[in-house]
């Protein structure tokens, strides 16, 4: 995917221009200061790629991104548990609005990254989670927001189980969704 999209950044030759003048470059220098090119301390090799081999620059992103993988299960896992404390504290008899503002950012936070990582359905959970929490005042809608919270988790157990796993995780969300579709529309 990533050698792909690179492919296509790569500029063809022998394609013809519709005008015989090269591209203006617009001025950016107001908006981004450039420091001047440096050369390498002596005896240090420059490793730049000058080439920009869409392969090779497609070959070391996706190298990036799986050396990457191995820890999207350990960044989920400690977004999900920043999300169950959020939880316990906006439960709590002093609970506010700031703590309810938390878990409203935990959710947000795990909403966009969690299909990154593998995760669409609880990226859908949070989403639901942040519309609910947003339209809800302390206290309020606490059984839907603890299914929310739970259905994450379950999600993230049940990942890499199959369709079956998969198909009941969408049924999950898509009921978690009317509710939440429902409770919001009356307020």
């Amino acid at each position: 995917m990533l050698k792909a999209l690179i492919g296509k950044l790569k500029p063809s030759s022998g394609s013809p221009s519709s005008s015989s003048t090269a591209p203006v470059t617009p001025d950016i220098s107001r908006v981004i200061k450039l420091t001047p090119a440096t050369s390498p301390p002596e005896g240090i090799e420059d490793t730049q790629d000058n080439g920009h081999d869409p392969d090779e620059l497609g070959n070391r992103a996706e190298a990036a991104v799986d050396g990457l993988a191995s820890q999207f299960d350990a960044w989920m896992q400690a977004d999900l548990d920043r999300l169950k404390t959020a939880w316990v504290a906006a439960q709590s008899d002093t609970a506010g609005l700031a703590d309810y503002k938390m878990l409203e950012t935990c959710a947000h936070n795990i909403r966009g990254v969690a299909t990154s990582y593998g995760y669409p359905a609880i990226s859908r959970l949070c989403g639901s989670l942040c519309t609910l929490v947003a339209k809800s005042e302390p206290g309020e809608n606490v059984a839907l927001i603890n299914l929310h919270v739970e259905a994450c988790a379950a999600a993230f157990s049940s990942i890499g189980r199959g369709d079956a796993a998969q198909s009941v995780a969408d049924a999950v969300c898509d009921a978690l969704e009317e509710r939440v579709a429902v409770k919001t529309s009356a307020t």
